[in-house]
């Protein structure tokens, strides 16, 4: 047992170097409180609010017209893949460009 006090002594004190180190570090970080920043901020005016509001229902509009376009697409790509792919359907030769 005498041969493991040598290492084990090491470790411990290597342990507790990292320990203190730690310590420190930590207290270092957490020791100084952030100071608030205090910004004078004026309100937006009714006509930028307004603005901002039409601003967001023109995305709004656009957005809903480009997933009725997409919708519109799948369909017509979805029936000409059924199409296709149904039974009995009379098969298109593709030409190769």
């Amino acid at each position: 047992m005498s041969r493991t006090m040598p290492l084990l002594g090491r470790f411990l004190s290597t342990a507790a170097v990292a320990s203190v180190v730690g310590g420190l570090l930590l207290n270092y970080q957490w020791g100084h409180a952030a100071t608030p920043s205090m910004v004078q901020v004026t309100p937006a005016s009714p006509e930028m609010m307004q603005l901002l509001r039409d601003e967001h229902g023109l995305v709004a509009t656009m957005l809903k017209a480009q997933l009725a376009t997409e919708k519109r697409e799948l369909a017509a790509n979805g029936a000409d893949h059924a199409r296709a792919v149904a039974p009995g359907a009379p098969r298109q030769a593709t030409v190769a460009r």
